[in-house]
């Protein structure tokens, strides 16, 4: 009887979590790589960075992303991913490259890159947090030694001080944030957050949980609420969470779901909800959890990569990115699908057309059916269904009116109109 009551409650819990789930659209990424990073400076110039040497920019805002073909950073064999990245103005930057590279500077917009002339103890480097282009903090760990964090003050690099670190190298610091110029949290992949309270000068280590599942992602949302995400050794049930500034932490039941994700990303936008990005191993689908900020409510929605990365230039705007060059963004930028409006785009043949019941494509060279995802809007840019491309497409249950259709193959895009009588 015990045990059935605990499973009502459990399940009344859970029922708070997806009530009304958020829609993303997709953006043309132009590449199948996977996405690790992606940062807003300003509200039209972003940046992405991804696996084999992938740089990206957009100076619209989102709606269109071009490669950059810069120099100086030297990525090479199975050290050639670009991890994370944080730009302070449209031109001025620092990215970790890696997984065992260093750490580079850019001042023209990520053309050229310099290596950071820091203290040079960390082997791997990944964390990285800045106030401004003179302050701020890189985290990785040592060759031979854990984790480590160096400090940028007034364009001086010196080492912070780690206490009780694991001394395992594997045990980076992953992600960093601030809430003001004192306090500060970092993510350690060997599952300890480290509290500074000095402005970083020094790092205590807190356990977060028994398991020690490795953590990827921190964010202090205010003086004392702070989430923490991770990749799960067993089930992901929720996400860490702290009520008192990082000094302890449990399990945020609120955000449970039954899809046990890996909680990969987090991000405070500027209308002041909560995302996290993670990906289910389970399910195999990428999901996106928001919740106003209430401590209560999460709200979830499945899109078909791993989310790595989230960000947002100080509105409502949010963009994420994934594995296989997936970016998504939480809002129609135009008045219809970004991506149709591309000159990039291909087109789609659809038969018949109008049509009733069902509809059939042909698709351009170039884009092969194999593994192909299809999804279909309306001309007011709303996403009415998503799944994989097999045969003839069941469009029984639209409205009468017209209709934009995507197929998405790899690092290639077309689309099409048709008209549903």
């Amino acid at each position: 009887m015990k045990n059935m009551k605990f499973l009502i409650a459990l399940l009344l819990l859970l029922a708070q979590i997806h009530v009304k789930a958020q829609t993303w659209f997709p953006i043309a990424s132009g590449t199948s790589k996977n996405l690790n990073s992606i940062h807003f400076p300003s509200a039209n110039v972003g940046y992405i960075c991804g696996d084999d040497s992938l740089l990206l920019k957009t100076t619209d805002g989102g709606l269109t992303w071009n490669p950059i073909n810069f120099s100086g950073i030297n990525l090479t064999g199975w050290n050639n991913n670009i991890l994370n990245l944080q730009f302070l103005t449209d031109s001025i930057g620092y990215l970790a490259a890696g997984p065992y590279s260093d750490t580079y500077k850019t001042v023209d917009g990520g053309l050229n890159w310099t290596v950071n002339a820091s203290g040079g103890a960390n082997c791997y480097n990944q964390g990285m947090f800045f106030f401004d282009a003179d302050n701020g903090f890189i985290g990785g760990s040592g060759c031979f030694q854990g984790e480590l964090i160096e400090r940028l003050a007034n364009g001086i690099w010196t080492p912070a001080t780690m206490n009780s670190p694991t001394g395992n190298s594997s045990n980076l610091i992953v992600d960093i944030d601030f809430y003001n110029a004192q306090l500060g949290l970092a993510a350690s992949a060997g599952g300890l957050i480290f509290r500074t309270s000095d402005g970083g000068l020094n790092w205590d280590s807190i356990s977060v949980t028994p398991d020690l599942n490795p953590l990827t992602s921190v964010l202090m949302v205010n003086d004392t609420l702070a989430y923490a995400g991770y990749i799960s050794l067993s089930l992901g049930f929720g996400l860490y969470i702290s009520t008192d500034g990082g000094l302890t932490w449990a399990q945020d039941l609120n955000s449970a779901t039954f899809f046990y994700p890996d909680f990969l990303a987090l991000h405070k936008s500027g209308d002041g909800k909560i995302y996290s990005g993670g990906f289910s191993q389970g399910s195999a689908t990428g999901l996106i959890f928001s919740s106003p900020g209430d401590v209560i409510t999460w709200n979830y929605d499945q899109v078909t990569q791993s989310i790595n990365s989230i960000s947002s230039y100080n509105d409502s705007i949010v963009f994420a990115v994934g594995d296989s060059g997936l970016i998504v963004v939480n809002k129609t930028l135009t008045s219809l699908p970004v991506f149709e409006l591309s000159p990039a785009a291909l087109h789609i043949d659809i038969f018949p057309n109008p049509a009733h019941h069902s509809i059939q494509l042909t698709l351009p060279n170039g884009i092969e059916s194999k593994g192909a995802v299809v999804s279909i809007y309306s001309l007011a840019g709303q996403l009415i269904s998503i799944n994989p491309l097999k045969g003839s497409i069941d469009i029984s249950t639209l409205a009468a009116g017209e209709y934009i259709i995507e197929v998405l193959s790899a690092n290639k895009r077309a689309v099409g109109r048709f008209l549903v009588k």
